[in-house]
């Protein structure tokens, strides 16, 4: 226990010095068994629910949310490939599947995208990759959607299971002891699935596909490793594209055939939205003899036949996120598991997964436990962590808010990936300081100069801080903006200190700029350019398609209206009406909630001797 605690110790001493400006703060939304979404009934309470966890990341600095969009075969968006999942609209005493394909009314991946885009957080599209079934569901046979679920297919008037697209041992047995999966051997199997993914990429503004259940599963002591498709192509000779010419054993051949996918996956992604970020997750440990582990363990190259390591050699994937839900101390341990994914992804990021979820365990500890992983992470050079899952993080206990206080006190970018875009934006260009209150200023620059790739800047930095700005240094990152905009709004709470501030440019894939030049706060009132009323935002996102956000600044107290309308020029609501005080405010148009069809409409904010209108587009 000495050597223990002198370790941990030895960590919390050097937290300071490994602070990252740049390295993911993931987390987990899952929505299998409703583990955290959604947790209630209706449109507009799971819509606040998806609110409630981009705030709650907002908070604490996490700049990324990995949604489990396809849990069991089943969609929390609309498709042409799978359809609605029962857990959006089917609640007690309604008995899964009984909803299935059923529409919730609005679209939980679009919501949960324009949401998170507001605070500049990347979203990636969760999908549970081979695991299509949890188990035996007769039901699902009599429930007819468009599109039908991947398991079932119609033939001679009759619903059957669709037997041969299931993984299956040597004696035909389909479930395993978790449930049912696909077959990775199979070309339709493979087709299907990189249709989903293709569909998400083409079709919403993800910055991430994120596979879980990507590798085989086994039956007791026996892999699910003979379904009709694998003992078909495993003896076929000829086809270099699906089957075996090269003689490989059974093993091997397994683990081409996850491999062909993701290159599928791969060149799609690249053909459509080159920018998107593949990533993948499967339990920790590769081999145990490997990592240097004494004890007995699951075995992810040998036992699921599934290899990371191989697919990011080829550049198939951008990302792993191992699953290493165990401590640091007791094998297997943390450090060794985090220690080996780092050294052999062949230079591509290492997201650490964190077992949240066993806070408080006896064998795993408590949340100082997570704080020393995040810390070893940070030390071996990690791109970050991701912690499974949510309502681990945020229950009784908000461990977020606890995060908050310390070890992501401060912003952080995300890490750049390189290998997808090398050249980083041009810096801003001529940044000034104007004072407009006794406590308020404003910083106005100009946007950089086109990249040689032809980028711009997609957000900017803000750094703050009493001392000279360096860049590198985690305590001066200030704000991170969500959008290309040129200005930013600042109060100072100490008015006798004087700030240095800069600016830098980030463009999609998080490549930064230089500085700009630096401007401090030691200026006079700008008289020309104080403001003497409210200003007014777009509203975003725009074009929306059910709720949208408007955001307003105020500099003085004085009464406010924020009114809607239509094309026409009648009133469609009030949103606002009341006297306020200065500050910045944000507030929610929900369109379902008056009535109104698709169109342009208009809002309205009316303050102390002037109204400034904007449009904005509702698409239904």
């Amino acid at each position: 226990m000495k050597i223990k605690f002198t370790f941990i110790l030895v960590l919390i001493l050097l937290v300071q010095l490994s602070a990252q400006r740049r390295e993911v703060r993931a987390v987990w939304i899952a929505t299998a068994g409703r583990l955290d979404f959604p947790t209630v009934q209706g449109v507009q309470a799971q819509r606040a629910e998806i609110q409630s966890f981009v705030d709650a990341c907002r908070r604490a600095n996490i700049n990324t949310i990995v949604f489990q969009v396809s849990a069991r075969g089943d969609a929390y968006y609309s498709s042409n490939f799978l359809p609605w999942a029962s857990n959006l609209t089917c609640f007690s005493p309604c008995q899964d599947p009984n909803n299935l394909g059923l529409s919730p009314g609005y679209n939980p991946l679009s919501e949960m995208i324009n949401r998170a885009k507001q605070y500049n957080i990347e979203v990636h599209a969760w999908i549970n990759t081979f695991y299509v079934l949890q188990d035996t569901l007769p039901a699902y046979l009599n429930v007819i959607t468009y599109p039908p679920h991947p398991a079932i297919k119609d033939s001679a008037g009759k619903r059957y299971w669709k037997t041969e697209w299931f993984a299956k041992t040597s004696s035909g047995q389909m479930k395993s002891d978790g449930g049912f999966f696909f077959d990775p051997g199979n070309p339709a199997v493979r087709a299907h699935i990189a249709n989903v993914a293709t569909e998400i990429v083409k079709n919403y503004n993800v910055d991430g596909i994120h596979f879980d259940f990507i590798r085989y599963t086994d039956l007791g002591n026996e892999a699910l490793l003979y379904g009709d498709a694998s003992n078909f192509w495993f003896v076929n000779r000829t086809d270099s594209v699906n089957g075996n010419p090269w003689n490989l054993n059974r093993n091997d051949f397994a683990r081409l055939n996850i491999e062909r996918l993701l290159k599928m996956v791969s060149d799609s992604v690249k053909k459509y939205k080159p920018w998107v970020k593949i990533g993948t997750t499967t339990p920790g440990v590769y081999t145990a003899s490997a990592m240097g582990l004494n004890c007995p363990v699951w075995e992810l190259y040998s036992q699921l036949r599934s290899d990371p390591k191989a697919w990011a050699a080829k550049g198939y994937i951008d990302y792993h996120n191992p699953q290493i839900y165990w401590n640091m101390s007791t094998c297997p341990e943390f450090t060794k598991i985090a220690s080996w994914w780092k050294n052999n992804l062949s230079g591509r990021q290492a997201w650490m997964g964190i077992g949240a979820y066993r806070i408080g365990e006896p064998n795993f500890g408590d949340f100082d436990e997570i704080k020393n992983q995040i810390i070893y992470t940070r030390l071996i050079g990690g791109a970050g962590v991701n912690f499974f899952r949510f309502r681990s993080m945020v229950s009784s206990i908000n461990y977020f808010d606890s995060l908050a206080q310390d070890l992501y006190k401060y912003p952080a970018n995300i890490p750049p990936m390189t290998w997808k875009d090398p050249v980083p934006p041009n810096p801003p260009l001529n940044l000034i300081v104007q004072k407009i209150a006794t406590d308020r200023y404003k910083l106005v620059w100009n946007r950089p100069q086109t990249a040689s790739d032809g980028e711009v800047a997609e957000y900017y930095n803000i750094f703050r801080s009493t001392q000279p700005i360096d860049q590198n240094n985690h305590t001066h990152l200030y704000k991170i903006t969500a959008s290309a905009d040129t200005f930013f709004f600042d109060t100072i709470t100490d008015t006798t200190q004087v700030y240095y501030y800069a600016v830098s440019a980030l463009d999609r894939l998080d490549n930064e700029s230089p500085l700009s030049n630096v401007v401090t706060t030691n200026v006079e009132y700008d008289f020309a350019n104080i403001p003497h009323t409210a200003i007014l935002h777009q509203n975003f996102p725009n074009p929306f398609n059910g709720t949208t956000r408007i955001r307003y600044e105020l500099f003085y107290p004085e009464k406010i209206q924020l009114e809607i309308f239509d094309l026409l020029g009648r009133k469609v609501c009030d949103l606002v009406n009341e006297y306020q005080s200065p500050g910045k405010y944000e507030v929610e148009f929900n369109s379902t909630l008056y009535n109104i069809s698709s169109g342009i409409y208009f809002y309205k904010l009316t303050s102390t001797g002037r109204s400034q209108v904007r449009s904005l587009i509702l698409i239904k």
